[in-house]
């Protein structure tokens, strides 16, 4: 036991007493996440401002004689410009020079006014470009606002109570529509990027010491003299995965920690009471996502060991270590992307099960049994490999320089 002590305290004082490495370890990463998360929502807000502020260049063709009056009564922001060349305005939409072009049939007044019972109803065309914002932002707001708003208003010329075109109206007079619970929406959207981050930067944050504690020590040459020293090779094991278990644990606290207190910043300012929804996380799921978050920081570290054992050099070790950060990175993210329930299968494959169970908890819908299944399977399979490790430890040829 104080040979593991010994070994662990040696690799915890590499780490806590330099500051450079507890600014790359622990700070670093934070610092990135928040910076990128923040820099892609407020882009993405003020890309949506953009648009919002911008005036929109519609074409209308045949323009009836009251209709920019009519766009200008209702506050409808854009430039009207008559229709010259068709090949060319198509060109010009294509392009993204032109928003929207309207097209309304000949002697459209007069066919409104003058309706009868079994005359064709007239038809008004609109053509846009999906691809561009501004296009797609002006046809939403001509089509489903402004020209529906004119054909009420040509219609209310024509009948003289509306009401009576009327059957039901939605939701015209219910502020109570949204049932919903705030904490578990809140969970949910916390649910949707919060288990990728988890662990790909507490894979990520162990990696490079991982590699360090075994490939790096063959490398330096220091690795010999650790294992002819009276120590027990089974605890120089335990000792270097203790090690970067707390290490890897210190530091998925501090990019949950982070990540829950920076939300709004990288929502772009948006809070919980802004979204309608409760980010705060009940004192069941800090101890769910505590434990959890141990486990998983003992599976990971037991893997960048066991990987390390078999290199030769830290470079070698982290081209064995890479398949298995892109393994975790896919089940990640496979997690941002899972609308369905997951089956209780689900819960017994190593690593995805630990993403989907971060999830359940941060949206409360995990079960006990879900969550020990988890557990169990993650706390086993680091044991297993715990014991590769120690019986790596044990064979010349394979800790040889």
């Amino acid at each position: 036991m104080s040979g593991i002590k010994q070994i662990c305290g040696k690799e915890l004082a590499r780490v806590f007493k330099d500051g450079k490495m507890i600014f790359s370890v622990f700070f670093l990463p934070v610092v990135i996440m928040i910076v990128v998360m923040s820099l892609v929502s407020n882009m993405s807000k003020k890309a949506e401002q953009d648009v919002e502020e911008h005036v929109s260049v519609i074409f209308v063709e045949h323009a009836p004689a009251d209709f920019e009056g009519f766009l200008k009564q209702a506050e409808v922001s854009c430039e009207i410009r008559p229709v010259e060349d068709k090949e060319i305005l198509k060109e010009q939409i294509r392009n993204g020079e032109a928003d929207l072009w309207i097209e309304f049939p000949e002697n459209f007044t007069e066919s409104v006014k003058n309706y009868q019972k079994g005359d064709e109803i007239v038809q008004v065309k609109t053509y846009y470009n999906p691809s561009e914002e501004y296009s797609r932002a002006a046809f939403n707001m001509i089509s489903s606002g402004a020209l529906e708003m004119y054909r009420q208003a040509l219609l209310a010329e024509r009948v003289e109570d509306m009401q009576q075109l009327t059957v039901f109206t939605v939701n015209s007079d219910n502020p109570d529509m949204i049932i919903q619970d705030d904490q578990k929406a809140g969970g949910k959207m916390l649910g949707t990027m919060l288990p990728y981050f988890v662990t790909i930067l507490l894979f990520a944050g162990a990696m490079g010491i991982g590699t360090d504690m075994v490939a790096g020590e063959k490398e330096r040459g220091t690795m010999a003299s650790l294992l002819v020293s009276p120590i027990k090779r089974s605890s120089i094991v335990l000792g270097k995965v203790f090690a970067l278990m707390i290490i890897s644990g210190v530091s998925s606290v501090v990019y949950v920690a982070a990540m829950v207190i920076f939300m709004p910043q990288m929502l772009g300012g948006a809070s919980g009471e802004d979204l309608g929804v409760s980010l705060a996380l009940s004192p069941q799921q800090i101890v769910m996502l505590a434990v959890l978050l141990v486990a998983i920081a003992f599976l990971y570290s037991a893997i960048i060991v066991l990987v390390s054992v078999f290199a030769k050099t830290v470079k070698e070790a982290s081209s064995y270590v890479m398949p298995m950060y892109m393994l975790v990175l896919v089940l990640g993210i496979m997690t941002m992307f899972t609308t369905n329930t997951p089956k209780s299968w689900f819960y017994m494959i190593p690593i995805y099960n630990t993403s989907i169970t971060l999830q359940g908890i941060l949206t409360q819908e995990v079960t006990f049994a879900q969550y020990g299944m988890t557990l169990g399977v993650t706390l086993a399979l680091g044991a297993v490999l715990v014991g590769v490790i120690a019986k790596a430890f044990e064979s010349e040829k394979t800790m040889a320089i």
